[in-house]
């Protein structure tokens, strides 16, 4: 049986949950199934994540420059240290490079090295392999949390409301504008949306301003996707989910790429991977304080939907009509 056959990734990694790792146990407060791992350290727990970005499968070299890739490639594991509600510490860095130039290495490095600053973090160690196929880049990065401000994907009970930061499906189409015009001619299009894709934010300050009002109840950063993400965040909380699609906060750039491609912006919104945005749940009547402090931390925040009982994670058209949440990225 083949891993698409199996049922891609995520079916992959719950074969990996049940047969090979562990969920808890001793110091291990949370294993595989979350943005992160949490190990009691002290009185904090220790947060460890990593991610790995492989060329032609994540990136492609005529589609963004060394120094972004670098940027990106320590960001989105930032970004799953602020899903946790945690601030980022250390980072270690393996990388496997073909014999390239040094200067390429050098702008990776200060890539890497300039948006870990940013969020308080630094590079640690690592590791370096020659490596045939192309450029290879894992992150291990580490953070820490209070306990009880830690977040986890379980946790969203029936009733609550869905929150977003910021706006959704803009990394997407910075995508489709790269892959369809080059790296140069589509930041002459929307140079907006392009940095948005090869350039994310972590939503550090953001996340610690939610747990912070203590009301937050699940939360995860949006790596796939709005569509792939939110039944994982369901799936962990036992719970089921209805997202409004009128409610989905879609940028001014997002909705001219999408009108001039004749592309429905919703869909791109529900479907578009690597926005790391963050994702959380929240009783309703704190919703207001939620989304309050993420605004006092200097971004947006939006009500998008609420959780319901069962399993079923809905999109509710402007028309009314409800159907299931739309596909996105899958690696098999």
């Amino acid at each position: 049986m083949k891993i698409s056959e199996l049922g891609g990734e995520t079916a992959l990694i719950n074969l990996i949950q049940e047969h090979y790792g562990v969920t808890h146990g001793g110091d291990l407060e949370l294993g595989i199934g979350d943005d992160a791992a949490l190990v009691k350290s002290g009185d904090r727990f220790l947060i460890i994540t990593a991610d790995l970005l492989v060329e032609n499968t994540h990136f492609r070299m005529n589609a963004i420059d060394p120094y972004l890739l670098g940027w990106k490639s320590a960001a989105v594991n930032i970004s799953d240290v602020a899903a946790m509600g945690g601030t980022p510490t250390f980072s270690f860095v393996s990388i496997g490079l073909p014999d390239t130039e040094v200067s390429v290495v050098e702008d990776i490095y200060e890539g890497m090295r300039d948006v870990s600053s940013k969020y308080g973090s630094v590079i640690a160690g690592g590791d370096t392999v020659g490596s045939e196929a192309g450029i290879v880049i894992n992150v291990t990065q580490l953070g820490e949390v209070e306990p009880e401000l830690a977040a986890r994907r379980s946790g969203a009970e029936p009733g609550d409301a869905i929150i977003v930061t910021n706006t959704l499906g803009d990394s997407r189409a910075g995508l489709v504008l790269l892959l369809k015009f080059g790296l140069d001619q589509a930041k002459m299009i929307s140079s907006y949306l392009v940095e948005r894709h090869l350039k994310p934010e972590p939503r550090v300050e953001e996340a610690r301003a939610a747990v912070a009002t203590g009301a937050v109840k699940a939360m995860m950063d949006l790596s796939d996707g709005l569509a792939a993400d939110l039944p994982k965040l369901c799936k962990a909380s036992g719970v089921g989910a209805r997202v409004y699609g009128q409610k989905l906060p879609i940028s001014d750039q997002l909705r001219a790429a999408a009108e001039t491609g004749h592309k429905d912006p919703v869909e791109i919104a529900e479907g578009g991977g690597e926005d790391y945005e963050l994702l959380i749940t929240c009783d309703p009547d704190n919703a207001d304080a939620v989304v309050g402090a993420i605004i006092n931390s200097g971004s947006r925040a939006s009500i998008i939907g609420d959780v319901v009982p069962g399993n079923e994670v809905t999109l509710v058209s402007s028309e009314g009509v409800e159907k299931p949440l739309g596909g996105s990225w899958e690696h098999f």
